[in-house]
């Protein structure tokens, strides 16, 4: 099941279904349509293609990505018509649009500073904990509860389901690795206090396969979790996940873990997981924020394939 779980209108499936030449006219003309009124008509659209479609007519007005944050989200009354069950996305354009979506019950944020819409000014960061990347992204120093902590990276690990073995180079059904450097700058959530930290794991042949590690601040230490990325297969425990390609960011808005991540073609996706049992959160969904190449970099998990 995809994220948008729209079925496809009555009108559309006629179309499909006519035969002769007006059949393939209709077919072209559908195909001709701009994405948002494909969307509108029931069609399962990319929504990359519509963030495109945006960032071409409106360059200047922020997109934002909405997820439903309860049982069903209902935006029949207007743009996109349809409704949403929980944790499914759609997309905003304006911050007017985006706070009209968010009073339907949905969260959303924009996907370039993952602000809320019309979000005030958010000011200096929470100065505790503090988090200071050294050595190459090798070593981290934590401050917290009063003391100074030391962290080597290179002794975190992970087991990885579908691992790109660089020794091949060939996907191997799984393989444990240690981290090799921090990527991009740790995130911290300003009321817990934990820490999102992205971490390299391998890289050949211009792929990189990356992580993510959250530190929860203890007195004294830290505990550390992983935050898991589901596949086609369940993962055997806390301590597995399937791998992420290029990061681009981390950031924490409200409860929720934002995950930006890319690959050598320039697609892009962003993974949201929310607050959880657990300091990892759960992984909540998917938006592809550009598809250049293939499938996208969006989980295709074991429900979404039967």
């Amino acid at each position: 099941m995809n994220l948008l779980g729209t079925p496809i209108s009555a009108r559309w499936l006629s179309l499909l279904l006519g035969v002769g030449l007006s059949g393939f006219v209709g077919a072209a003309s559908q195909a001709q349509l701009a994405p948002t009124a494909r969307y509108v008509r029931g069609e399962n659209v990319d929504l990359a293609l519509i963030i495109r479609e945006w960032k071409q007519k409106h360059p200047d007005i922020p997109v934002f990505a909405c997820v439903c944050d309860q049982a069903v989200c209902d935006a029949t009354s207007r743009w996109p018509f349809r409704s949403f069950n929980q944790y499914q996305f759609t997309v905003a354009l304006g911050s007017f649009n985006a706070a009209y979506n968010e009073s339907l019950g949905f969260n959303c944020f924009d996907i370039q500073t993952g602000q809320a819409p019309n979000a005030p000014d958010p000011g200096e960061p929470n100065p505790s904990p503090q988090v200071e990347i050294l050595d190459e992204g090798r070593r981290l120093r934590g401050q917290w509860f009063g003391s100074t902590q030391e962290i080597d990276i290179t002794d975190w690990n992970v087991n990885v389901l579908d691992a790109l073995d660089c020794a091949g180079p060939e996907i191997v059904d799984q393989r444990e690795f240690n981290g090799q450097r921090v990527v991009g700058k740790p995130a911290i959530h300003p009321e817990t206090g934990n820490i999102a930290v992205g971490v390299l794991l391998t890289e050949c042949v211009e792929t990189q396969q990356t992580a993510i590690f959250v530190i929860d601040p203890q007195p004294g230490g830290y505990a550390l979790y992983r935050v898991q990325v589901p596949g086609d297969r369940p993962l055997p425990n806390e301590f597995f996940t399937y791998p992420l390609n290029s990061l681009v960011g981390l950031q924490y808005w409200d409860r929720y873990l934002q995950v930006r991540h890319g690959d050598s073609s320039g697609s892009e996706a962003l993974l949201v997981f929310e607050s959880a049992d657990t300091p990892a959160g759960e992984y909540g969904g998917c938006i592809e924020l550009q598809q250049i190449e293939g499938r996208g970099l969006c989980p295709i998990t074991e429900n979404e394939e039967s």
